[in-house]
């Protein structure tokens, strides 16, 4: 057997094992919620499904005020890795890797490289980002984005690591 053969294993089993302790924790949640309330709940293999906010007003944010000239870095707060910019006139555009999320590949627009605006997404519509049966580990990486200025068309290009590449 292979390293990669292994460390895909090894990933695997400890998918497998992490999953079991998600599912268990979330059966004690249950039961405690049912005894804190007074009502009896059987448990289920029902997973609990919280909602997190996030509203982008940390309190480092609060306590250290901006001065002239002066940005936070990272310049994008939240998961955006892989980064790719193209200029086009006195605009940037700016694309970063989506994973398994659909809509996919974000897409900024900036006039000075600090201050981003998401535009939307390259990738819409499922037909165009067919992660359904990829884990998390897995969809798009490390698009790069492009501007042909003879065509005026912008172009994107990336990877998708397993699924169904349709």
């Amino acid at each position: 057997m292979s390293k990669l053969q292994k460390g895909s294993n090894n990933l695997i089993l400890c998918g497998k094992i992490l999953a079991v302790v998600l599912l268990a924790s979330g059966l004690v949640t249950q039961s405690i919620s049912a005894q804190s309330s007074g009502k009896s709940l059987k448990a289920s293999n029902a997973p609990i499904i919280t909602k997190v906010v996030y509203q982008g007003d940390d309190k480092v944010y609060k306590d250290n005020p901006l001065k002239d000239n002066e940005f936070y870095n990272p310049i994008l707060q939240g998961c955006y890795p892989d980064p790719s910019i193209c200029k086009r006139g006195d605009d940037y555009f700016m694309v970063t890797s989506s994973f398994a999320f659909n809509p996919g590949v974000p897409i900024f627009h900036s006039k000075d490289l600090v201050n981003w605006k998401q535009i939307g997404h390259v990738l819409e519509r499922p037909s165009q980002l067919k992660v359904e049966y990829t884990g998390m580990a897995a969809g798009v990486y490390a698009p790069t984005i492009r501007y042909n200025p003879h065509n005026e068309t912008f172009y994107m290009i990336t990877t998708q690591f397993a699924g169904d590449f349709g």
